[in-house]
Formats: structure tokens, sequence, C-alpha cells
């Protein structure tokens, strides 16, 4: 039997046309799915650039807070690190003091917990470029650290601010070889950590400061634990006294204590030390604690 062409060109023909109409017909449902996987994917590319963005971004935190511990270093040629911090929520000032009131004679609540330095105790340059304390394994540079004035009760007070990696040396207090209070301050938690094992400090303990291309010895005479959170203006007074100025030589160390728990930074370490072999009278009329 011969094919019937006609028959089949015909057919062929409308499967063609159904074909090419189906075709069209479908064409609107396969674009949602593809409109979908566009969203998807541009969300998808975004996302991934925003965590590339942050993880760079907390990466180079990380990364320049540890070269900022690095530089903190006493043994290190870096330049020290100058970042100073206000007292934060996190870890407060060493004490707060002093009051600022120019009236001698107030007998406000308060107004003795310390003296504000007065311009010419301000005036002088912190010479102290290093400390190092051999029983606690810590090496660092110093820099100096000011105050700063905020309104509390009523009264002007200064926060004293608090290097954030290095030791800072309070502004207005003694350098070494001057006779009087040299008032060093550091962290006991945060990026430095530079005075977290201060409270193992014992006495007897030996420290050395750097001031002037010179090295001057210490012997840790007491190592005190005040609280300074929730107690009365009097306290408050008694603990300013320790960072106030002296008419002797005396190195005060001081930080925030305890660093975790329910007590957290409500007390201080405060740690005193005296000129080594100060009883002793120097033979070349050097001064006594003193090392070239």
């Amino acid at each position: 039997m011969k094919p019937d062409l006609p028959y089949q060109a015909g057919t062929r023909l409308a499967q063609l046309i159904g074909a090419a109409r189906g075709g069209s017909a479908a064409k609107p449902a396969r674009a949602e799915p593809n409109t979908r996987a566009r969203v998807l994917w541009t969300l998808g590319n975004l996302f991934m650039l925003i965590g590339v963005v942050l993880l760079v971004y907390v990466g180079g935190i990380y990364v320049q807070a540890d070269f900022d511990r690095y530089a903190a270093r006493g043994d290190t040629d870096v330049p020290a690190p100058v970042v100073v911090s206000a007292p934060a929520e996190d870890e407060p000032a060493p004490f707060t003091a002093p009051v600022l009131n120019t009236d001698a004679n107030s007998t406000s609540e308060g107004s003795v917990v310390g003296a504000a330095p007065d311009s010419a105790q301000a005036a002088k340059i912190p010479t102290i470029t290093r400390v190092a304390i051999p029983s606690i394994g810590v090496d660092s540079k110093v820099v100096e650290v000011s105050w700063d004035v905020e309104q509390q009760g009523g009264q002007q007070v200064a926060i004293w601010q608090v290097a954030k990696y290095a030791v800072g040396q309070h502004r207005g207090s003694a350098n070494p070889g001057e006779g009087g209070n040299v008032v060093l301050a550091g962290h006991v938690g945060g990026y430095g950590k530079v005075f977290k094992d201060l409270f193992y400090v014992k006495p007897g303990d030996q420290l050395s400061l750097y001031s002037k291309g010179q090295q001057y010895l210490y012997t840790v005479q007491k190592r005190l634990l005040v609280t300074e959170e929730g107690v009365s203006p009097e306290q408050h007074a008694a603990n300013a006294q320790l960072i106030a100025p002296t008419d002797h030589e005396i190195v005060t160390l001081v930080t925030c204590w305890p660093p975790q728990g329910r007590d957290k930074f409500t007390q201080r370490v405060v740690v005193q030390a005296i000129p080594f072999a100060a009883d002793s009278a120097p033979a070349n009329g050097q001064s006594r604690w003193m090392i070239r």
C-alpha cells in the first residue's frame, strides 16, 4: 500500500503548529521560575559580598589590635600606641578623681576626693617610656594619660583615662628621681590586659622604670585591694589619696579588680613600690636606685 502523502504532510504540519502554539503558551510559565532564580542569585551574591566585607572589617580590627599589643611591648622598637580610652562601661577608670573645686575651704561631700594637678604639675612632661615587672611578665611601653571632665552629683569631676594597650602615666604625677608619687595605670581586661596579673605581685618583687635613658629600680612594698564602687565619699577620698602627690619617691600601680564575676571591676588593685635599696648610701653620688 502506498503511503498517503497528503495525509502525512497535513499531520506533520498540524504537529508543528501545535508545538509552536504550545511553546508560545508555555513561555510565560517558564518565565516565572527564571525570574525567581535571578532574584535568588542576586540576593545570594549580595549577602556573600556583605559577608566578605564584614569579614575583612572584623579581621582588620583584630590585626590592628594584635599590632598595637606588639607595639606596646617594652622590648620592641615600634613606636608605642598612643590610643587611650576614657572609662568605658566594661571597665571603669582606676579612680574617680579629682573633684575640680577651686574653693579650698569647701566642705561639700566628695570635695576631698583628690586635688587636680595644679598648673605647675600639669605642665610636667611625663618621661617614663617603659615599665618592667619580671615577677608577672610585664614589659610594656608607657604613654601619657590625662583626664576627662564630667558632671557628677552637680559637681565637676575628672575621670582618668586609661591606655588601651600600654601602661599610662598620669599627667601631673612625678617622674623617677623627682621624689614624688609616680602613678601608672593599666587595664586588667580588654585588648591590652597589660595589668591582668597585677593582683599577684608580692612585697619584695622588683620593678624597673625607664626614663631619659636611665633605668630606675624599685622594690614592691605593699599590695592593696580597695573597694571603689558603691562606697562612701570618705572611702572615695581615701582611695584617691593613693594617687595624690607625695613628698617622697614612690611608684603607684593601679588597675581594676576582679576581671569577672558578680563583683567585676568594683575594686582596685594598688601596688606601691619604693626605690631599691633606699636605705643604702650611694658610693659615687649617683641616685641609689638608678642604673645607667
